[in-house]
């Protein structure tokens, strides 16, 4: 019953908004049925003892085989808390925001979220697919509403609108899932039982010449929804036109699913077929990092820079995943961790800072230190965690990841390359820094008063220091963390290998 109360408390808490639509109460109904799957989650992560636990297993449609089973190890476990813990600080970012019809918008970020648990949860293909696609609509929606109207110079093109943007991100995403669930039919069709448990899919032995396209099939969806260079093109217009909270959604924990989804499909069910496709993946997500992180170093746009930040981190986290070591398995998954902290640190200062200075556009800010030094010094120190100095999460998520590079065959090179993307990485986050907050006088955009321009404030800090806080205890300390996962990579690799 633990696993259907989580999915259920932001599920009905999401109905009650829908039908009563209490405008004024909306933020707070959403805030407690976060906090209380919060609660859930990390009760669940102290009494977890590392072995794969099934707390539901029943007939779901017996004529057709199929089971209602759910649970998770040690990886799910990790991904149900980095959205448990994640998710009370989305909704917390609304309360800066002027926001029309916001029991709507609040219960679609519930129903998000309470698919999210789903996708995790889930021990059977099919339930995983439903939960998977039904993720997409509730964020379809937020982002056709509340998105940017209108994007000057959106990917070069002299300028895109929200339905444009939006329309390409769900024909992306939809696409991905329907080869997903080509690749799905035909397991179950060949498993004996036509079971769709992820138990009767991973002892399935198939040819490797079925593995190879097989591959494809499974990989795609998770592919674009991380996203990795070649299938990006959605991402940086799609998080620039989103609203705040939405953009931390995609960027904070939807993409994990796509590394839980090669995890979960792509590596039990065609071990071969990735074997033979491995090294592409690699040079791939290598490659995509370091353009990404190029061109992230050339915005104007603040929004768009953390974009490619996002996209650059994402590529190395994919390339480290296809290691099939414990150093790059672990890395990954910890990094993914990191990651949603600190992506959503940055777009939150992104919003404090574009509330301050009247605008995004890097070349025409500067000096906001000399009126809000709280929070440039706040900045600096998620700035700190996105160049990944010692002590905090992202050194620990990349050091892991480029010793797992390191160990691969050829893994030299890969390693030597995708360091590259640490350098980029830091000179566009001091870029930034630089931009926004340094200078010999406070300049904001057109129209604005020096005077509006205000010092960090409660809810300021009450939205930052915490996330912070995460960010320099685990990565002081990050065995917590890395023992939650250790057993369930052990297993997976000895599976693979």
């Amino acid at each position: 019953m633990i696993l259907l109360a989580l999915i259920a408390v932001p599920f009905l808490a999401g109905l009650l908004l829908l039908v009563a639509r209490p405008n004024a109460q909306a933020r707070s109904i959403a805030m407690v049925a976060s906090l209380t799957c919060t609660v859930i989650v990390l009760a669940q992560c102290w009494n977890f003892g590392g072995a794969e636990l099934t707390f539901i297993d029943r007939d779901w449609v017996p004529d057709w085989g199929l089971r209602l089973k759910m649970g998770y190890d040690g990886i799910g476990l990790l991904m149900l808390m980095l959205t448990a813990v994640i998710f009370p600080f989305i909704i917390g970012a609304g309360a800066k925001e002027e926001q029309d019809r916001p029991a709507l918008a609040n219960a679609l970020l519930l129903f998000t979220q309470s698919f999210l648990f789903g996708v995790f949860t889930a021990q059977n293909a099919l339930l995983f697919y439903i939960h998977y696609e039904l993720s997409l609509i509730p964020l379809f929606l937020y982002l056709l509403y509340w998105g940017t109207p209108s994007l000057e110079g959106s990917s070069g093109r002299g300028g895109a609108d929200r339905r444009t943007i939006t329309m390409r991100f769900f024909i992306y995403t939809l696409f991905g899932g329907l080869a997903l669930l080509f690749g799905i039919a035909y397991c179950v069709v060949q498993e004996p039982s036509h079971s769709a448990d992820f138990s009767a899919l991973h002892a399935l032995r198939l040819p490797i010449d079925v593995q190879v396209w097989l591959f494809w099939a499974l990989f795609l969806a998770f592919a674009v929804k991380l996203p990795i260079f070649p299938f990006h093109s959605w991402q940086p217009d799609t998080y620039t036109m989103a609203p705040m909270q939405g953009t931390m959604v995609l960027g904070g924990v939807l993409l994990k699913m796509g590394l839980f989804g090669v995890l979960r499909f792509v590596f039990p069910i065609v071990p071969q077929g990735t074997d033979h496709w491995r090294d592409l993946v690699v040079w791939l997500s290598i490659i995509g990092a370091i353009y990404a992180g190029w061109i992230a170093f050339r915005q104007t746009d603040f929004k768009r820079l953390v974009a490619y930040s996002s996209l650059s981190h994402v590529g190395i986290m994919t390339a480290a995943l296809f290691t099939w070591t414990t150093y790059g398995i672990t890395g990954s998954l910890y990094q993914a961790f990191a990651h949603a902290v600190l992506v959503v640190c940055m777009l939150y200062i992104v919003g404090a800072v574009e509330r301050r200075m009247g605008t995004r556009d890097l070349s025409v800010m500067a000096g906001l230190k000399l009126k809000s030094p709280r929070l440039a010094a706040l900045f600096f120190l998620v700035m700190v965690n996105g160049i990944a100095l010692p002590l905090t999460q992202s050194f620990v998520g990349e050091w892991l990841m480029f010793n797992g590079l390191w160990q691969m065959e050829g893994g030299a090179w890969m390693t030597a390359v995708a360091v590259c993307t640490i350098i980029l990485g830091a000179v566009y986050m001091l870029y930034a820094y630089q931009r926004v907050m340094l200078g010999p006088e406070t300049r904001v955009a057109p129209g604005t008063s020096l005077n509006e321009v205000a010092e960090a404030d409660a809810n300021d800090h009450l939205f930052l220091v915490p996330l912070i806080a995460i960010t320099l205890v685990f990565g002081s300390y990050p065995a917590p963390v890395l023992d939650l996962v250790q057993s369930s990579v052990q297993t997976l690799l000895s599976t693979l290998n």
